[in-house]
């Protein structure tokens, strides 16, 4: 039987997102990691997780670019641009990343682009397009025939609506619930646990306020009749 042989890959960080990140990997055996790599002035250790630490600006000279990989282990800070910056400088350079993709995900729409990580029991639904370095956490659900840009950050147990098109660079919190064909804009902020049912320019965000939130008590009786979908019909 012919031995599998698995990619180098070197994670781009140090932070507690990097170390997820090599947890993840090795515990799914998806990559062999070889080792970190920051910019050079946040090197104050030769070593992370007993793997070597490379300064950014040596890789060249530590990996082969023609078949090892990288992976940016950043996730939503200053609404993703952190990330984005550091894959377009190291991608302008040439190099080739990873898509970091749990085996218990479902992947039926298609991934175009790279340094995407599909966290365990996500969907993408048929004919969903997924841009590049996307993360959708745990149990994210993307529904049939969505466009997601690149850059975006979905929270653990989002939720996007069949039809939807989310705009590059765009969060969605935790438990978010996007309604099916809204249109969601560049840089926007859909914020934990919000319901969205309209589009949003770009740049615009929405969010739950729990301070304002509305609560009813009703009759037991009338309480049972609030959640129809429809009469019924003979």
């Amino acid at each position: 039987m012919k031995k599998n042989i698995k990619q180098n890959l070197v994670i781009i960080g140090t932070s507690t997102t990097a170390i997820h990140v090599y947890n993840f990997v090795n515990e799914y055996g998806l990559y062999n990691i070889t080792g970190f790599a920051v910019d050079r002035e946040y090197i104050k250790e030769r070593t992370f997780l007993g793997l070597p630490i490379f300064a950014i600006d040596e890789i060249e000279e530590k990996i082969d670019k023609n078949k090892d990989l990288l992976f940016i282990a950043m996730l939503w800070n200053r609404l993703n641009a952190d990330r984005r910056k550091v894959y377009e400088q190291l991608k302008i350079k040439g190099f080739s990343f990873a898509n970091i993709i749990s085996p218990t995900a479902k992947v039926r729409g298609k991934l175009e682009g790279d340094n995407c990580w599909i966290h365990d029991y996500v969907i993408i639904q048929n004919d969903a397009i997924i841009g590049t370095n996307v993360a959708m956490m745990a149990f994210t659900l993307i529904g049939a025939h969505c466009e997601i840009g690149s850059h975006c950050f979905f929270g653990a147990k989002s939720t996007v609506g069949g039809g939807c098109k989310i705009g590059e660079q765009t969060f969605v919190g935790i438990n978010a619930t996007i309604f099916d064909d809204r249109i969601v804009g560049r840089k926007c902020i859909v914020g934990a646990c919000t319901a969205l049912k309209r589009d949003l320019p770009d740049f615009s965000s929405c969010k739950t306020d729990i301070n304002s939130m509305l609560v009813k008590t009703y009759d037991e009786n009338i309480v049972e009749g609030k959640l129809l979908f429809s009469e019924n019909k003979h």
